[in-house]
């Protein structure tokens, strides 16, 4: 084994929308039934660095199994949005065309509700 490869990503981007998710668990976990993954995106903790915060958003797929039991989870921060100086912007962390304002009205919608 080549201690400087990557483990294989099971729940990769690139799987995300295949139709057979299933067949991706078969080479994984044999035979026992696996829960399809959930894909979630979630904002993470705040970072202040001087006049600046930071919320990094996150996309996020568990997956698991009862037999035998076991959960699973991948996270991918995919952007990042900024606040400073009474701006708000969203920067792509992927290289992907990003939907700025749905991202800060996560972050600001969830900060409202605390």
């Amino acid at each position: 084994m080549n201690f400087l490869s990557r483990p294989k990503k099971i729940f990769s981007r690139e799987n995300r929308d295949k139709k057979d998710v299933s067949s991706m668990f078969k080479e994984f976990c044999g035979n026992c039934s696996i829960e399809m993954p959930k894909w979630d995106k979630v904002v993470g903790k705040p970072i202040n660095a001087a006049d600046r915060t930071i919320y990094p958003i996150i996309d996020v797929v568990t997956v698991g199994n009862n037999m035998p039991p076991f959960r699973g989870i991948e996270i991918f921060p995919i952007a990042l949005v900024i606040e400073e100086s009474g701006e708000k912007y969203a920067v792509s962390l992927t290289g992907e065309e990003i939907n700025s304002d749905e991202f800060i009205e996560m972050v600001f919608k969830k900060n409202k509700k605390q």
